[in-house]
């Protein structure tokens, strides 16, 4: 299921542009298509703002849509958007409105199909299609209090994945099986190792579809597919049938020559175009030992502001070696380690039990920033080493003074994905609301990244990269703060 704005982790891979540039990818017809799906609708608060009504609605409700930048919606004639697109069964979407004069009435062509509230508060309104078998269009007619309409069409398109993952099975006695943590990833296999990777494919009426092609494809390095464990070649594309019991499955292999990553992988009913993303770690394996890793090798982010950085917190993994591991920072840090529950003094240590074990690092705000490049050290229990470095960099743009109207600062902040599997680890940040009028509410473009408004004035944003999303590598999010008089700013968080 997707969450509201009709964003989920299958859209993900309409914000990669490092997953595009690989030569073996080749966008087909209804992934472009499926481009087309993502509701560009987050910028419906500004309309909220103008109208100053509906806020608890929208912010509450969703927080989703795609992180593209977007414009000050302009008063003037009403405007549903987006005017056409495709939305799955049993999914939610979201529609905004900008200008015409509030408040709004929408009605629906065929309310079996998508029933909708006749009352619309503020500016825009969401809405779960019901599961079809076969695609149909619906129009949606929102009426202004003027009597102006503007129509939206949505075709209500068949969800055929009802599980909404792919079942991804190791080799049986896989050294690495177990190792991975199971919130970041669906299953984890050493490199060079077979398994197979299966969905089932039902109606709407639950009933199971045999004979109907489903295709995998490895949108990241790490895995590749073949029709049966016996093919002559693996690809990161296969195609195969669903069987008598509606069960598509292929051979998965994962890649000889890898690091510790995770490996993103996704699944189409290729006549509905439904589709569901997951993610498998793969871990370095020979000499039948798994080599000890850390995910990410390099991490960090870059600030806003000249000589400022906000506080940040990144989160790391460790796999393979023979633990337990000891977790160390080089002398004279300042950076903050912790387990995922507890942080410890400034500079000192942190220690784990066992391999999937994953640790936060965290650098404080400063408005004396430099840039530095930190090395966090993993030891196991054998003495075997691995290195990755936590690297801070302020930004280059200086700060208005006297600025009154209402901001969030830094406007910019950007992630460090990790070089290897291009996402971003799990992370939080802090960012400062200035000038407006207090109180504030605070909302993000993803549903997946939570925001807090907290000490009056501090937004308190994170998110988690785990086995049904990740904020990947290219994708932004836009975070915004809304004042008591309809006053909007924004901020935009990045993968880079």
């Amino acid at each position: 299921m997707r969450p509201c704005f009709g964003y989920s982790a299958s859209d993900n891979r309409d914000r990669v542009d490092a997953i595009h540039s690989h030569p073996w990818f080749v966008e087909s017809t209804d992934t472009a298509m499926a481009r087309m799906r993502v509701i560009q609708s987050f910028w419906g608060l500004r309309a909220i703002a103008a109208a100053g009504v509906g806020l608890t609605l929208v912010l509450a409700g969703c927080g989703g849509g795609s992180g593209s930048s977007g414009t000050t919606a302009a008063a003037g004639a009403l405007l549903a958007s987006p005017a056409a697109f495709a939305a799955f069964g049993n999914t939610a979407n979201t529609v905004s409105i900008t200008g015409g004069t509030g408040p709004f009435t929408v009605r629906s062509s065929d309310t079996s199909l998508i029933p909708v509230v006749q009352q619309v508060t503020g500016a825009a309104f969401t809405f779960v299609p019901k599961n079809i078998n076969t695609a149909a269009p619906v129009t949606l007619t929102v009426t202004d209090s003027a009597g102006a309409t503007s129509a939206v069409v949505v075709t209500v398109t068949p969800a055929t994945i009802p599980a909404g993952l792919i079942t991804v099975t190791p080799a049986s006695g896989s050294l690495c099986a177990g190792e991975g943590n199971p919130a970041v990833a669906v299953a984890t296999l050493c490199s060079s190792e077979n398994g197979t990777a299966s969905v089932t494919v039902k109606d709407a009426n639950g009933v199971v579809i045999p004979n109907r092609p489903v295709r995998f494809e490895a949108l990241t390095f790490g895995a590749t597919f073949a029709a049966t464990a016996t093919s002559n070649v693996f690809s990161r594309i296969a195609t195969v049938n669903t069987d008598a019991n509606g069960v598509a499955t292929v051979a998965l292999r994962t890649d000889v020559e890898v690091t510790s990553e995770a490996a993103f992988l996704r699944a189409t009913d290729t006549v509905s175009t439904h589709r569901v993303d997951s993610w498998i770690n793969v871990l370095k394996h020979s000499d039948n030992l798994t080599a000890l890793s850390i995910i990410p090798t390099t991490t960090g982010f870059v600030g806003h502001y000249t000589s400022e950085c906000p506080w940040v917190k990144r989160d790391y993994g460790i796999q393979g070696g023979k633990p337990p591991y000891a977790v160390t920072l080089a002398a004279g840090s300042t950076l903050v380690l912790g387990d995922g529950t507890t942080t410890v003094a400034p500079g000192a240590g942190v220690t784990f039990a066992m391999a999937g074990g994953r640790f936060t690092v965290e650098s404080d705000a400063t408005t004396a920033c430099a840039t530095s490049s930190n090395t966090i050290t993993v030891t196991d229990s054998v003495g075997a080493t691995i290195t990755a470095s936590y690297t801070i960099a302020p930004g280059s743009n200086s700060r208005a003074s006297g600025v009154t109207d209402l901001a969030i600062s830094p406007t910019q902040l950007s992630m460090a994905a990790d070089p290897v599997s291009a996402y971003c680890t799990s992370g939080s940040t802090r960012l400062v609301i200035t000038g407006g009028t207090a109180p504030y509410i605070a909302a993000a473009s993803i549903p997946q990244i939570a925001t807090a408004v907290s000490a009056a004035t501090t937004i308190n944003v994170s998110f988690v990269s785990d086995g049904k999303w990740k904020l990947l590598k290219g994708q932004s999010a836009s975070i915004l703060v809304l004042d008591s008089v309809g006053k909007v700013a924004v901020a935009t968080l990045s993968c880079t």
